[in-house]
């Protein structure tokens, strides 16, 4: 399995084997923490692997799973930076999905140090071993059709088509989903959906780190059809207030 199918045969895994993984496999996350693609090279995101081998979960909040291991999300507090971190975990969870690891995104959680050179603790993401089922068929996801998501333009070319519905598979906090897209032949524009009523900060922060989480799925789609893509924002639509979502940005597609 790569990458690309992880999108979509992954699931949430709550269940963990209390053992740890092979050294050269933790050596390998590692380093792929380190060569991570980013979103905005302007905004810090950092990640820290805490093991967990005592008697209790050291990860605290209302959602919470006891894993032998946590990767610690650190970010700035500002939504590019939420969603720059989206972006570079979901391509850390793809890949250990690849390696036969389960993975769990724990979005109110905490565990070990609350910062990390200057950066606040985000989020928990649990991994290791699991405990039963680690894949599932796509069709066992429940995400709304690209109907409800999309607004067509332009009739989209097969492999838009299947990045598309790549985006689609993203994993989201209470699976809200909340992408929408205007399709053009050449160029996808993103929004968020606004919500109906005012929402706590955290979950805001979250819709836009699971609006992270969806453009790393673009970007990793894109990369196996071998697009070339670009990730621009234009200002004309910046700066203006829609009444049913928020702009994030244009995905420019090149031949």
């Amino acid at each position: 399995m790569n990458i690309f199918e992880a999108i979509f045969n992954r699931r949430s895994v709550r269940k963990y084997l209390m053992e740890p993984l092979p050294a050269e496999v933790l050596d390998k996350i590692q380093r792929m923490i380190e060569n991570i693609s980013v979103l905005d090279a302007s905004c810090r995101v950092e990640f820290e692997i805490l093991e967990n081998f005592g008697k209790k979960s050291p990860a605290k909040g209302l959602i919470k799973a006891d894993a032998p291991y946590y990767l610690l999300v650190y970010c700035e507090d500002t939504p590019s930076a939420y969603r720059s971190a989206g972006y570079a975990a979901e391509q850390l969870v793809l890949y250990m999905t690849t390696k036969e690891i389960g993975t769990c995104y724990l979005g109110s959680a905490k565990a070990g140090p609350k910062e990390k050179n200057g950066l606040k603790q985000f989020l928990v993401i649990a991994f290791g071993s699991a405990e039963g089922t680690l894949y599932r068929d796509m069709e066992e996801a429940h995400r709304q059709p690209l109907a409800g998501l999309c607004t067509y333009k332009d009739e989209p070319g097969e492999y838009l088509k299947k990045i598309l519905k790549a985006a689609r598979m993203a994993p989201s906090s209470l699976n809200s989903q909340p992408w929408r897209f205007i399709v053009y032949a050449d160029r996808v524009y993103v929004f968020m959906k606004k919500e109906v009523f005012p929402q706590p900060k955290f979950l805001t922060s979250m819709r836009h780190f699971d609006m992270g989480i969806m453009l790393s799925h673009i970007m990793l789609a894109a990369e196996e059809f071998w697009m070339n893509m670009e990730t621009v924002t234009e200002e004309q639509y910046a700066k203006k207030n829609y009444k049913n979502g928020e702009y994030i940005c244009t995905i420019v597609f090149h031949s």
